[in-house]
């Protein structure tokens, strides 16, 4: 046996939720008419509760294996003199088999409310007091109607494709400078998840069809520009500038050197979505699309939620809102709460785009053969400018529109959003408030001092 994945708690972590971690008890409850016995013949008599809770586990097929990856490439590089060469690179990316899962217990959307009576499938049920139980013949329906919720499994069903453009221009060191310019441009799309944990593979939204999220992968910029090098200040003994600087002069202001690093990328992209306040509030699920499960996954990083319908023109600020929320309703209700046509597509706002700039500033000093001290600055984010572009810890909260409750409607008895509970909006939303460490420039200007003494 072997782990397909890089880490092993990724196929430790759904093993591990095993199904034996629920609990029988036995209690006078006075409905048996033989008391609960004691010592030596314990468990004897007494009345048994149900258990704890619905057993819960992931399945890992035996068949699961690593995806197949094919990567080619095609290169044209050229000497320019002056120590400088250009590299012209188109390079391609096909993978077939990605793990992705889905949920063995989940039933295909539907308009007729599922989990919305109290147990009788006559009187309706209050979501925010959590009194919700499927009926018997609901209950029958599910695939697995022993087991629990967020019944996960794994498929080797998606697939992807990247095709990137780089060019360089790259200068070996030489009187003094080196640097090394790239950019790239990528499209890569996918119908995977990437969660950006050990995991084998995020959620499917839509399981019945997962074609459907075929698109831009997030977390994957289109362009990108870096450029890093090396620059001897040419200021004195031996250099352009000041070579016949006196010794004291020369340990002063000659022979520095400096360092820099930069980036430049544009945004990256983000799924809209929405959360659900008290679909967990009873003992089993209850939410948009009657579908009975709640593992559902708008964004694919397990914290749940639902793709809104886009209902008008979203690309205009609102305040320091990026996107205007109104433009995102309620996800539907019903049988097409996936598949909708207006209901938002994944990766479909793109974020800030981003660029910093680090600079650092050293000089050696040499006392003998034998002992070197290097003194020195380093400046990171040297402009304290503001990395707009959220990473993997602000990307939820920045594509976030809010939360909503839903209520069954007591003549149909489906859900519908509620009419007590108001939505609430979440005021970051496309809000790009917050600045982020990324591409080795750190969210704030920082500077640090260094002497380094090696003998």
């Amino acid at each position: 046996m072997y782990f397909p994945t890089a880490a092993a708690q990724g196929i430790r972590d759904p093993l591990s939720t095993n199904a034996f971690n629920q609990a029988l008890t036995k209690s006078d409850l006075g409905i048996s008419p033989q008391q609960l016995q004691p010592w030596p013949t314990p468990l004897t008599g007494g009345d048994l509760n149900n258990l704890a809770g619905l057993l819960s586990f992931n399945a890992v097929p035996v068949g699961l294996h690593q995806p197949l990856i094919q990567q080619y490439n095609a290169t044209y590089e050229r000497e320019l003199g002056l120590k400088t060469s250009v590299r012209f690179s188109y390079l391609g990316t096909t993978a077939r088999g990605l793990i992705a899962g889905t949920d063995l217990n989940e039933l295909r959307p539907s308009d007729v409310g599922w989990n919305t009576t109290t147990g009788d499938g006559v009187t309706p049920c209050d979501t925010d007091a959590g009194d919700c139980e499927p009926t018997p013949s609901q209950t029958a329906a599910l695939p697995y109607p022993a087991l629990g919720d967020f019944l996960l499994s794994f498929g080797n069903f998606g697939h992807s494709q990247a095709n990137a453009f780089q060019t360089q221009l790259a200068r070996r060191y030489g009187s003094g400078l080196m640097f090394n310019a790239s950019y790239t441009y990528l499209d890569q799309k996918s119908t995977g998840l990437d969660v950006g944990e050990s995991s084998l593979g995020g959620v499917a939204y839509n399981p019945f069809n997962p074609e459907h999220d075929y698109g831009q992968d997030g977390w994957v910029s289109r362009h990108r520009f870096v450029l890093y090098g090396v620059y001897d200040l040419p200021i004195g003994r031996g250099r352009k500038v000041g070579s016949s600087l006196s010794r004291w002069a020369d340990t002063v202001i000659g022979g520095w050197q400096t360092t820099f690093q930069m980036f430049a990328k544009s945004g990256t992209g983000f799924t809209p979505y929405w959360t659900c306040d008290n679909c967990f509030n009873s003992d089993h699920y209850i939410g948009p699309g009657n579908i009975a499960t709640s593992s559902v996954d708008a964004v694919g990083d397990f914290e749940g939620g639902y793709r809104p319908v886009v209902v008008g023109n979203y690309k205009k600020h609102v305040g320091d809102q990026l996107y205007d929320p109104s433009a995102f309703g309620l996800p539907p209700m019903g049988a097409d709460v996936f598949d909708n046509p207006q209901v938002a597509k994944r990766n479909l706002l793109w974020g800030p785009g981003a660029w910093g700039v680090n600079l650092g500033l050293h000089k050696d000093f040499r006392f003998g053969e034998r002992v070197n001290a290097t003194l020195g600055a380093d400046f990171n984010n040297v402009f304290n400018h503001p990395l707009r572009a959220p990473n993997h810890d602000g990307g939820d909260t920045f594509s976030n529109l809010g939360s909503f409750s839903v209520e069954v409607d007591p003549a149909t008895l489906r859900l519908r959003p509620s009419t007590v509970d108001p939505i609430v909006p979440n005021p970051d939303f496309a809000n790009p408030r917050q600045t982020f460490s990324q591409e080795g420039v750190d969210s704030r200007r920082t500077v640090r001092l260094r002497l380094r003494i090696t003998f």
